[in-house]
């Protein structure tokens, strides 16, 4: 297993990474880490990071696809207002945007020769993520996304593998049974198309989970579920999020956006309730070790938010002794 940090190309981000990315190199020698998993921003030119150190590279999030997809600009105008909030999200008003912007991403991956890309199969609205009452079925976004990433991939020069990551929102990609991965690798033209296996996103799903024990009791319980599909998970975001009492706190809001004037207002709300529902927290618990019993990986990426290096460093060291022996020195690790 190689063992990525998470980092994307966010202002803040780069001021821990440091001038030439000096901050972050110096950050896998005292950690022990082989790469970052890279989360690019539009605006920044990616080639000044020095190659050897992205392992992995996590693919524009854009949650909201069905109408940009659909090229259905009146319903775009209903989600988002005005024309220029809908370029300032997608770089245009269609399609075109969308994949002109994985292909990039595609193509920066395979500029930095990684093996793998995360994508979500996702489609969600800002108006259910506090209720989690969407109109629209699993399959209904699964084939949405094989849709996305196979018009993404035509002529694409990346040859790694494609990687879907599971989410916690009903109608979308949570792996709550393996009839979801067939429907979704079915639908995908692409051979080497696998899962990365969030485990947050796993906790997220289930409200009464009150302690960590609990919480990794449940997660073995699910990946045990997936019986031979396991062997398609090639990587993991290793983290925790016990976050039940923030989402029934949000489902109870009876107008959850009051107050919110603007698409911009309304989307801040709901980033703030979704970082408060997907914390990106370190295990402290060694029961985490029995996930790699089931499980045998490529990467395993330390997925944490931070507000500072110490913070940081604080959560990687915590997850590191959580994991014990899972957590070699770097030298008797398997390539």
């Amino acid at each position: 297993m190689r063992f990525l940090l998470n980092i994307s190309t966010h202002s803040r981000d780069l001021e821990f990474a440091g001038p030439q990315w000096r901050q972050a190199s110096a950050l896998l020698q005292e950690t022990g880490f082989d790469g970052f998993e890279l989360y690019p921003v539009s605006g920044y030119d990616c080639g000044s990071i020095p190659p050897h150190l992205i392992g992995g590279v996590h693919l524009r999030f854009f949650v909201m696809l069905r109408q940009i997809w659909q090229n259905d600009y009146q319903g775009l105008l209903r989600l988002f207002d005005t024309e220029d909030n809908i370029r300032m999200y997608y770089g245009g008003t269609t399609r075109d945007a969308v994949v002109k912007c994985y292909r990039d991403q595609l193509a920066l991956a395979h500029t930095f020769a990684v093996p793998y890309v995360v994508f979500h199969p996702v489609h969600y609205e800002l108006d259910y993520v506090f209720n989690w009452q969407p109109p629209w079925t699993w399959q209904e976004t699964i084939d949405l996304s094989a849709e996305v990433i196979n018009e993404a991939l035509q002529g694409s020069s990346y040859k790694g593998w494609v990687l879907f990551e599971n989410l916690w929102w009903p109608g979308n990609f949570r792996l709550d049974s393996t009839r979801e991965i067939d429907r979704l690798l079915d639908r995908v033209n692409y051979a080497r198309s696998g899962i990365v296996l969030d485990t947050a996103h796993v906790f997220n799903k289930n409200q009464d989970l009150r302690t960590e024990e609990e919480a990794i009791a449940y997660l073995l319980r699910q990946v045990d579920s997936l019986g031979h599909y396991r062997h398609l998970i090639k990587a993991v975001h290793l983290c925790k999020s016990l976050s039940g009492d923030h989402v029934r706190s949000g489902m109870r809001a009876p107008d959850p956006f009051r107050g919110a004037r603007t698409f911009w207002d309304r989307f801040s709300l709901a980033l703030d309730h979704v970082q408060g529902i997907d914390v990106h927290d370190a295990f402290d618990h060694p029961s985490i070790g029995g996930l790699f019993e089931r499980i045998d990986p490529d990467h395993v990426v330390f997925e944490f938010s931070f507000r500072s290096m110490q913070e940081w460093r604080s959560k990687i060291e915590r997850q590191k002794i959580a994991l014990g022996d899972v957590f070699p020195a770097k030298g008797d690790r398997k390539s």
